[in-house]
C-alpha cells in the first residue's frame, strides 16, 4: 500500500474519509464542506512553506484510491510531548487491515527525522476502537484532555518505527 504526501487536490477525499470515520460519534459536528475547506487550507499552507511544518500523508490502494490519512507536527505544549498526530483516519471498510498502523509509522518516521523525540495523539474518550488501537501499538494513556478527549503518548517516538 503506497503512502505519499497529501496534495491540495486530495482535500475532498480526505474530508470524505474524515467524516466517514467519525460519523458514529455525535460530538463530531464538522460538515464535509467544512472539512474539505479545512484540509484544503492546511494542504495549501504546507505546499507554500518549506521545510514542512506538518506532515500530511495519504494511503492509497494499488488503483490509487485514497483510503486513509495522517497529519502530524509540533505538539500543543499542554500535552508535554514534542510531536502530535493531529488527525489519523481510515475509511471504515478498510479499518483493521494495518493501514492505520502504516500511516502512524510513516508519520512517526517523518517526525523523528525532523528531530522530534516523543509523540502524543488525542482521541475522543468514547472512541474505544481507537483507544484499543493506540494501546496495541504501545501508546500509554497520558490523561484526559477536557472536555471530551484523552491523550495517548509514546515517550520515545522510535517505538513506532
Amino acid at each position: 500500500m503506497p503512502i505519499r504526501y497529501a496534495l491540495p487536490p486530495d482535500a475532498e477525499v480526505m474530508a470524505e474519509i474524515t467524516c466517514a470515520a467519525f460519523a458514529e460519534f455525535e460530538d463530531f459536528d464538522v460538515t464535509r464542506e467544512q472539512s474539505t475547506a479545512n484540509w484544503r487550507r492546511n494542504l495549501l499552507g504546507e505546499a507554500a512553506e518549506r521545510p514542512r511544518p506538518h506532515h500530511t500523508r495519504v494511503a492509497e490502494l494499488p488503483d490509487r484510491t485514497v483510503i486513509g490519512l495522517v497529519m502530524g507536527g509540533p505538539a500543543d505544549p499542554e500535552l508535554g510531548h514534542d510531536a502530535e498526530i493531529y488527525a489519523l483516519a481510515v475509511r471504515p471498510g478498510h479499518q483493521g487491515q494495518g493501514h492505520g498502523h502504516a500511516l502512524l509509522r510513516a508519520a512517526a518516521a517523518d517526525l523523528s527525522a525532523d528531530g522530534f523525540g516523543s509523540l502524543a495523539i488525542r482521541v475522543l474518550a468514547v472512541n474505544e476502537r481507537a483507544r484499543r488501537f493506540y494501546t496495541s501499538l504501545g501508546g500509554v494513556l497520558a490523561g484526559e484532555v477536557p472536555p471530551d478527549e484523552v491523550c495517548y503518548c509514546w515517550p520515545e517516538i522510535a517505538a513506532l518505527l
